[in-house]
């Protein structure tokens, strides 16, 4: 029987747990935003995913308790591997859903690539990724515990990685994500932990915020929040 494209997820995060992998890493991207619904019960929070991108971030300096190679882990569920760019970031392709390991970028930009020989892959260092890994809560997949960043820090993450977009497709799917969960911590009364963590951030992120959400057509509710 094929399975689902969320339960092939599950297993993946699944086979990661049994390895002791998901211990150490952080799961980003659109799926961890399935991850919320427990942490916003009552308001109608209810994020639907139309991506097939799996996103791990891995804190640095990495701490794996041994060596585990995601490609033979993941090889019986038609997972194959290919290499993006010229760098050759690790991918484990599926039809439904493809697997990619992240870092944290640190100091010039440029960097291609970060090899983690622990897993066997090669990871792609991004920016923003330490104010992610940094703060994080215990989200559920099924019967899989696994760290997802805290709603505030994603939302705010995703506002500063939309301007950042050149595909206008892309760059609108980060902004109504991120409007999502801050209509749905505003709704549940964690308004006051979202400006919390807003302020938290360096002048220059916060300008960026301010600007992005003021051309956007947000409800006041949102916009008074960065007021």
């Amino acid at each position: 029987m094929e399975k689902t494209q969320y339960e092939l997820c599950c297993e993946v995060l699944r086979r990661l747990d049994r390895e002791d992998v998901l211990r150490n890493v952080v799961l980003i991207g659109s799926w961890c935003l399935l991850a919320y619904r427990g942490h916003f019960q009552g308001v109608g929070y209810e994020p639907s995913i139309r991506t097939r991108d799996v996103d791990v971030l891995v804190p640095v300096p990495v701490r794996f308790s041994h060596d585990v190679d995601v490609a033979t882990l993941l090889k019986d569920l038609d997972f194959v591997i290919a290499f993006k760019g010229d760098a050759g970031i690790s991918q484990f392709v599926h039809r439904d859903l493809m697997l990619e390991f992240i870092v944290p970028e640190r100091g010039r930009s440029g960097r291609g690539s970060y090899a983690i020989p622990q897993l066997g892959v090669t990871a792609q260092p991004l920016r923003f990724m330490d104010f992610l890994c940094e703060h994080t809560i215990v989200g559920l997949f099924e019967d899989v515990r696994v760290a997802v960043p805290r709603p505030a820090n994603f939302a705010l993450m995703k506002v500063m990685v939309s301007v950042r977009r050149t595909k206008t497709v892309k760059r609108e799917n980060d902004q109504r994500q991120a409007a999502d969960i801050m209509r749905a911590m505003i709704d549940s009364g964690q308004a006051a932990f979202l400006r919390e963590v807003f302020d938290e951030m360096p002048d220059s992120w916060q300008k960026t915020i301010r600007a992005t959400l003021g051309d956007l057509p947000l409800n006041t509710e949102i916009v008074k929040v960065f007021a």
